[in-house]
């Protein structure tokens, strides 16, 4: 039943996660059965040197019955590695660049970490007799049947010659029985190959089914990724209620307060002995933001001015802490000289 709540595809942080524990889509047979191939390739052309090696080996021991174990060890210790050599590397690189096409590059030694699921009896039980355990057993018993079938239909033409070989040269029968045996390996590996297609598709579909996520599974993942959105929301309300207190604090320093006339207040501030190059926005704000402003502006003494189009056209424009846009330097330069030409006037 919690399996078929999950109906979301994993996300990429899940799925990410998953990677770094080295649980991945893979079929383990796609590598085996191109490493046989290959294999069988490169003998196909190195066979013919490495069969005269083993020949040369077997006619040196042959020659010298009486030689020492330590020496037939340092012939082949001589020989023989560097035969061998190329068929490490084929093999190597073929299961390393398999693994790499399959799930990428992934260093991890979290599979091998101890997990009590692992020999817990319940879980076991639930893996031998689970869909992947059946899809297992059918391909294998399929794959045996149908490699009988291809063996079979391989080797009946040469069945006549195979009864008869007792009488035939014992070169030449090595030789037709290896060419045999190659041709079988190379065609069943062939088959192989396409039965791991067949597989890794199958383990990628499977994995991508066991991975998905509940609805509620990629809520709670969005919360812990993004942080829960009634935290955020209450963080950034008290941020907002920080900055509006800073920014009340600003508004005794204005020059003037332009409203319009209770919706809108713009707090400026323009002293050129403070390195103003132009008025500067201290704090701006609408409806009971607005009101507060102007309380303070009227408590300090700070002059209001009701300029309700240059209000409106201001305030989605300016930002607090910087200046304003010099379309409306002219508008403000008038409303300051007016009220340095009040003060003087009510200083004299």
């Amino acid at each position: 039943m919690a399996q078929e709540n999950k109906t979301e595809r994993a996300t990429p942080y899940r799925r990410k996660k998953l990677r770094e524990e080295g649980n991945v889509a893979k079929s383990p047979e796609l590598s085996s059965s191109i490493t046989v191939f290959l294999s069988s390739l490169l003998l196909f052309f190195t066979g013919g040197y490495l069969f005269y090696e083993v020949v040369v080996f077997l006619r040196f021991v042959a020659l010298n019955p009486s030689a020492s174990p330590t020496l037939a060890i340092a012939y082949i210790s001589e020989h023989f590695p560097k035969l061998l050599l190329p068929l490490f590397l084929v093999a190597m690189l073929t299961v390393v660049l398999t693994h790499v096409g399959q799930f990428g590059f992934i260093f991890t030694l979290k599979p091998l970490q101890f997990k009590w699921e692992r020999i817990n009896p319940f879980e076991g039980m639930k893996r031998i007799f689970s869909l992947t355990t059946a899809f297992e057993l059918t391909k294998n018993l399929l794959k045996v049947s149908l490699f009988m079938l291809v063996s079979y239909f391989l080797i009946k033409g040469d069945v006549e010659y195979l009864l008869r070989a007792p009488s035939e040269d014992a070169f030449s029968f090595a030789l037709f029985l290896l060419k045999l045996l190659f041709k079988v390996v190379v065609v069943l590996s062939i088959f192989a190959i396409l039965i791991a297609l067949f597989d890794y598709a199958y383990k990628r579909w499977d994995y991508e089914k066991r991975i998905r996520m509940s609805r509620e599974e990629v809520k709670e993942e969005y919360k812990q990724q993004e942080g829960n959105p009634q935290v955020k929301g209450a963080i950034r309300r008290r941020m907002r209620q920080l900055a509006r207190g800073r920014m009340m604090q600003e508004v005794p320093k204005a020059s003037v307060v332009i409203t319009n006339p209770t919706h809108i207040a713009i707090a400026l501030r323009y002293d050129p002995e403070k390195g103003d190059r132009a008025p500067k926005v201290l704090a701006k704000g609408k409806g009971s933001v607005a009101e507060r402003i102007m309380q303070i502006a009227k408590e300090e003494g700070v002059p209001i001015i009701r300029k309700e189009e240059l209000a409106r056209a201001m305030y989605p424009v300016v930002e607090i802490g910087e200046e304003i846009p010099p379309k409306f330097y002219k508008a403000v330069a008038e409303i300051i000289a007016f009220i340095m030409f009040r003060k003087r006037q009510v200083a004299v």
